[in-house]
């Protein structure tokens, strides 16, 4: 009886369409992405990570990959939440934006992404050592938050959200004329 019950617990899991946070592969035609990065270190060591867990292949040129991952610079911003009564910082908040995109070049279109992270940061005055070891941990886990949600937006990439890119201008020829 115990066994029935599994199995149809389980059947009903996976009819629904639930599965283990983080195993979602990327649809096939970005199995083989060239990644363009100017994340930074420690967050490119992360998403690599993350699109070799996913069964990506990276490839070392453009060249050799249907699609290209171009990933901007992290941006954090720290903006001040509250203050004490004796006019010190108590409460920070932590902003993190991150730019992307994903670029068919078959298709000669690409898609924008932009993930945001947001963390809150207790000032404590007395302890500088902690705040500054705490906002250290925060911002790795913003990095790590940041490369879930773009690997979310991968795995979610539609065909039909993909926006052409515009073909360069052609050369105009000049209107003046030479003067004999």
């Amino acid at each position: 009886m115990r066994l029935i019950i599994w199995t149809l617990m389980l059947s009903m899991l996976t009819a629904c369409g639930w599965h283990l946070r983080g195993v979602s592969p990327l649809p096939k035609e970005y199995r083989v992405l060239f990644l363009q990065s100017q994340a930074g270190n420690s967050f490119d060591q992360q998403l690599i990570l993350q699109l070799e867990f996913n069964d990506v292949l990276l490839t070392q040129t453009a060249a050799d990959a249907p699609a290209i991952l171009q990933v901007n610079k992290v941006e954090i911003d720290k903006r001040t939440l509250s203050v004490s009564s004796s006019g010190q910082i108590s409460e920070y908040e932590l902003n993190g934006r991150l730019d992307a995109r994903l670029i068919h070049i078959e298709r000669n279109s690409e898609l924008p992404i932009q993930v945001k992270s947001r963390r809150r940061l207790t000032n404590d005055i007395n302890n500088v050592g902690g705040t500054a070891s705490e906002e250290a941990v925060q911002l790795k886990e913003m990095e790590k938050d940041l490369v879930r949600k773009l690997m979310r937006r991968l795995q979610r990439a539609q065909a039909d959200a993909f926006i052409a890119i515009p073909a360069p201008a052609a050369a105009k020829p000049s209107s003046v004329q030479a003067q004999p």
